[in-house]
């Protein structure tokens, strides 16, 4: 310890440079706050993702009730082309 007058002068070669850049950033150094960083960026990512689901969803129905429109507007134009059409009927 003699020789070493500076922090930087402490001979610590390449593995301690590697550990002093890990354990600059706390959520390296601690393993269960590095956990429950994953944690809370899964949980964002999940309820992000259950969002668009229920978007999609609420697509879905709105998508569902046009067909059911289309169909029902589809049945009337057949049932009126149909009346329509009875009078001229040629044999």
């Amino acid at each position: 310890w003699s020789v070493c007058t500076t922090p930087e002068s402490l001979p610590m070669g390449e593995a301690g440079d590697e550990y002093v850049t890990k354990y600059q950033n706390p959520a390296e150094a601690d393993k269960v706050t590095k956990i429950q960083n994953d944690l809370d960026e899964t949980t964002s990512i999940l309820h992000k993702t259950i969002d668009s689901v229920l978007e999609r969803g609420v697509k879905l129905d709105n998508l569902v009730d046009k067909s059911n429109d289309l169909s029902a507007q589809s049945k009337m134009f057949y049932k009126q082309a149909k009346k329509t059409n009875s009078c001229c009927v040629v044999s």
